[in-house]
């Protein structure tokens, strides 16, 4: 491991980080996460997950000095989902790449990103040179994979963030005893469909499929799922077929050929690693606990799961306008209309209900059949008809008021409007969303070490950074 992650740096022009040295001793450790190669890092919480790990070990040297703990990022290159990582949200543009091109993501060339990384320099105007120290030529040039390690490094290499591209042949060498067992075992399919079963019975979801084969075959513009049909492995969507002789013999030769998928990942990246903890984000981790079945039949050892930082990046003032309107951080995942309501509510001024005329309604409407149904019983129906009338008239006077509340209300309406699409779009945390370059533009020095100082992933609540 150490060798070719020496090798891959040194493919990439790069320094190698000092704490690579450690891993040769037995008393090393890595902390773990990876990712897609998302157009410039993509949604912000790809930083989230890397600030993550760099603090979850610098806090474990702190309670363990005689131990070495060396954070970690895995490249997740193999993917072939291009859509999933073909766009970034920066301010109010998307920036988006289209290609023709098919496969595994890291071996594509990185020449696809040119025209978005003008269109990013063109968006940040004279801020642009301070995208320079960060992607410089890099973020065009080789390969996606070698793209993305450069500028990921340039970003943390003050922290001695280690990056590890798993589509490496030497390491899926080694690696090639336990695909063999995936080829012609099966018992992968089995072993995480019952622990599926399991988290389903206790009431959980089920977050991904396991295959018979969970192995793709991948070539150049190539990456496609191995089946198993009437004793011959085939691979889909192409007319690549082999025997078992021949497969194997493929598996020897070209190791570099046979593609981890989803399920199979995590096996290949532990059994890689020295590695304690795997941090991740909840859907990640979910589907994390319906392997390690799968990991304890392979006897590969199974990571602490942790939860990444879900983090607000945010400034002074706009927590101050929440406080304006009597409102609070996690009122603003909630329902657009509901949070409205609650302002509305909350505020003297404009909290205007007629819930009391409604109970005087009722009063009344009681008092006046009890003083005519001794008299004359078929009168009771009319008054009820007659309260039912009353009854709307409250209910188009409530909505006419609520109306001209709103308009009336209209400027802070729209505020509150901005601000959930600022800090929660759609209800969701605007990590899942925005990309970090504008963060990261105002504060290009302090950036990731203001991250680092609110990262706790022993505790689980929402992190706010004030910028």
């Amino acid at each position: 491991m150490v060798q070719q992650i020496t090798q891959q740096y040194n493919n990439n022009g790069i320094d190698l980080p000092p704490n690579v040295a450690l891993l040769n001793n037995d008393n090393s450790y890595v902390v773990t996460t990876g990712h897609q190669l998302c157009l410039f890092g993509g949604p912000q919480y790809f930083i989230h997950k890397i600030v993550s790990v760099i603090k979850l070990c610098q806090t474990l040297k702190k309670e363990f000095p005689t131990l070495e703990f060396i954070p970690l990022f895995w490249l997740a290159s193999e993917d072939h989902d291009f859509e999933e990582i073909s766009e970034a949200h920066i301010y109010r543009s998307t920036l988006k790449i289209n290609t023709e091109l098919k496969g595994a993501v890291g071996r594509m060339p990185a020449s696809i990103f040119d025209k978005a990384y003008s269109e990013l320099s063109e968006l940040v105007g004279e801020k642009s040179t301070l995208l320079e120290s960060l992607f410089g030529k890099a973020v065009t040039k080789g390969t996606l994979a070698q793209a993305t390690t450069k500028w990921v490094h340039n970003l943390f290499k003050e922290y001695n963030l280690v990056i590890l591209d798993g589509d490496d042949k030497t390491l899926k060498k080694s690696f090639a005893s336990v695909m063999k067992n995936e080829l012609f075992d099966g018992k992968s399919f089995q072993s995480i469909n019952e622990t599926s079963k399991k988290l389903i019975e206790k009431g959980y979801k089920a977050q991904v499929t396991p295959r018979e084969i969970n192995l793709f075959y991948i070539k150049e513009n190539l990456r496609e799922r191995i089946v198993e049909n009437n004793h011959k492995f085939e691979v889909l969507n192409t007319s690549i077929s082999f025997t078992k002789e021949e497969i194997l013999k493929e598996l020897e030769s070209h190791p570099e050929r046979f593609s981890p998928n989803s399920i199979f990942r995590p096996v290949y990246q532990e059994f890689i690693l020295p590695n304690l903890a795997y941090i991740g984000g909840p859907g990640e981790l979910a589907y994390w606990l319906q392997l390690k079945s799968n990991f304890k039949r392979l006897e590969v050892p199974f990571p602490i799961l942790t939860l990444r930082d879900l983090v607000i990046v945010t400034d002074a003032k706009t927590i101050e306008i929440i406080d304006e309107l009597k409102l609070q951080l996690k009122d603003l995942f909630e329902n657009e209309d509901d949070i409205v309501k609650k302002y509305l509510k909350n505020n003297a001024t404009t909290h205007v209900e007629f819930e009391n005329e409604y109970k005087a309604l009722v009063e009344l409407k009681e008092k006046v059949i009890e003083k005519i149904e001794p008299i004359n019983k078929s009168l009771v129906g009319m008054v009820e008809s007659e309260f039912v009338k009353m009854k709307k008239g409250i209910e188009h006077i409530n909505q006419k008021t609520q109306r001209s509340i709103k308009q009336k209300e209209e400027i802070k309406i729209n505020k509150i409007k901005n601000l959930r699409a600022k800090i929660a779009p759609n209800g969701k945390l605007a990590e899942r969303k925005y990309n970090f370059i504008p963060n990261y533009l105002k504060s290009p020095t302090n950036y990731l070490s203001n991250l680092i100082s609110v990262s706790n992933t022993f505790v689980n609540e929402i992190k706010v950074l004030l910028q």
